[in-house]
């Protein structure tokens, strides 16, 4: 049931979205204007109404990039929902849901990954009210409401997908830890437009969000809606939508097909590609979109089918890597996605599954589990074996931001190990003045950066260097002068000097010098 959102290629009344380069041109715009619908705070656009002789000037204007008009869209769904009720005799107490086992979704959730502290937009047709959804916020785009409650079934379908909560009852979401934003921008009819949708997308790069839900779609390209998503991804959002419902061989729709966007396709029981999903070298990953239960209206259930129900499959994923490595770029998690497939059909990337089917590894989490608690070990205890034991488990995880965080803290630990092992060998140093002790000290501190407590030591350590100096240059002394006047008075000062030394390479060739004395 993927919200298929066709262009109609009509104006919106004389509505059109104007995209500029500088300042100038934003003033231009607004000025010239009849009147200004709405301005965008990180999409360098407006939304103005003008008429056509405006609109050429408009497009004329060297400070303007590009003028397009604002399109309406409309949501049409491949096939109705099947409200689950009393009256169709289903129990709806709790749902048998197919879809979650070809994801392997428990065994994310046995590892502890809910989605928690995810921010997902949903832009769609709102989110309603419902016992299985917690909603964090959102906003309304469309002109009749302020409300960004769901009116028509579409969003809250999705939402549910995503984030529904594990509590024994009705359904279960994949990433239940999210935090669900709603963003109407479809209306009653699953209908709306450009502007509409723009205004979801700048509200989400405004709020931080993480991942935008998009399971909707359009035949048409779009430069302002490129754009749009290319500065989100900027942005560090990641963005999933709809492949579309036109089947196998149609073109992937936008904006899915932009490379910014993560575009998905659906897999039915089967894990075959579904009859009606659209397909090409744009899809990135597939999931289930049949038959798939979910959170509807007026606290129902209903059972859809669509691109529209694969890609919140895809979003919720997403949200569990995302808690899984919480400084990992938007790259970084498409990547680690890949890591987290089931390769359907050709090997590797292909035009129905894409990479394949989304599936959660266990095996990985184990991994990055293991490592973790290695490093706060090694934390703990600050014992070298244990930090060689945790840059070993660490060095064997894939190249990402988490590993990377990891062996920083390695490295920390490293660092607070060597200092401490440095106060304690010049200590050693200070106290028996060997040759030894004096060598591991100076070893111990070049291995510290540069800094005060390096200097502190160094300077404590060439302290103890002067004094073995000193005390040799004495016994030298003493030493020579034995050997000049080989006396038992000049032997016994020199012996006695010899043997307060430390031991050590100077006390040995000393005393060799010694035993060479002959007293007579």
């Amino acid at each position: 049931m993927s919200s298929r959102v066709h262009a109609e290629g009509q104006q919106h009344g004389s509505g059109v979205i104007v995209v500029y380069k500088n300042k100038s041109g934003q003033e231009t715009a607004l000025e010239k204007s009849e009147s200004v619908d709405h301005q965008y705070k990180h999409i360098p656009a407006v939304a103005v109404t003008a008429d056509k002789e405006t609109v050429q000037d408009l497009k004329d204007d060297p400070d303007i990039l590009y003028v397009e008009k604002n399109v309406s869209f409309t949501a049409a769904d491949s096939t109705e929902f099947k409200v689950l009720s009393d009256e169709t005799g289903e129990d709806s107490d709790s749902f048998e849901q197919w879809n979650l086992k070809p994801i392997q979704a428990e065994k994310a959730w046995s590892a502890g990954l809910t989605g928690k502290n995810v921010k997902v937009a949903v832009i769609d047709t709102g989110i309603s009210a419902h016992d299985e959804l917690t909603v964090s916020g959102g906003t309304s785009t469309v002109s009749y409401t302020s409300s960004y409650s769901d009116d028509n079934g579409h969003g809250t379908h999705v939402a549910g997908i995503i984030g529904a909560k594990h509590n024994d009852y009705g359904i279960d979401g994949i990433a239940p830890g999210v935090q669900l934003y709603a963003i109407k921008a479809l209306d009653q009819n699953g209908t709306g437009d450009l502007e509409s949708i723009l205004k979801g997308i700048d509200w989400s790069i405004e709020h931080g969000v993480n991942v935008i839900n998009m399971s909707l779609g359009t035949s048409t390209d779009s430069q302002i809606l490129h754009d749009a998503v290319d500065k989100a991804y900027q942005k560090g959002i990641l963005l999933v939508a709809a492949s579309g419902n036109d089947g196998n061989g149609h073109p992937v729709d936008y904006p899915a097909a932009y490379s910014s966007v993560i575009a998905v396709s659906a897999t039915d029981e089967e894990n075959g590609i579904a009859g009606f999903s659209n397909t090409g070298a744009e899809v990135e990953f597939s999931a289930p979109g049949t038959s798939i239960i979910s959170t509807y209206l007026h606290q129902q259930f209903a059972a859809g089918s669509g691109t529209s129900q694969a890609t919140p499959h895809v979003t919720g994923m997403l949200a569990l890597l995302k808690q899984l490595y919480p400084n990992e770029t938007s790259a970084g998690l498409r990547q680690q996605l890949q890591q987290n497939v089931n390769d359907l059909g050709d090997a590797g990337r292909d035009q129905l599954f894409g990479y394949g089917l989304i599936q959660y590894k266990e095996t990985q989490s184990a991994a990055l589990a293991a490592a973790r608690k290695a490093v706060e070990n090694a934390e703990k205890t600050k014992l070298q074996s244990d930090i060689d034991a945790a840059r070993k488990l660490v060095g064997k995880l894939p190249d990402t931001s988490e590993k990377n965080e990891l062996q920083k803290r390695l490295d920390n630990v490293q660092s607070e190990r060597n200092l401490a092992d440095a106060k304690r060998k010049v200590s050693l140093a200070e106290k028996y003045k060997t040759e030894k002790s004096v060598g591991e000290a100076q070893s111990a501190i070049n291995k510290l950066p540069g800094g005060i407590a390096k200097t502190n030591l160094q300077k404590r350590l060439d302290n103890v260097k002067r004094y073995m100096a000193k005390a040799i240059d004495k016994a030298a002394e003493k030493v020579t002068k034995a050997e000049k006047k080989k006396n038992k008075t000049n032997l016994k000062d020199a012996e006695k000097a010899v043997s307060q030394l430390p031991s050590g390479s100077a006390k040995t060739k000393l005393m060799k010098r010694l035993n060479a004395i002959k007293v007579k």
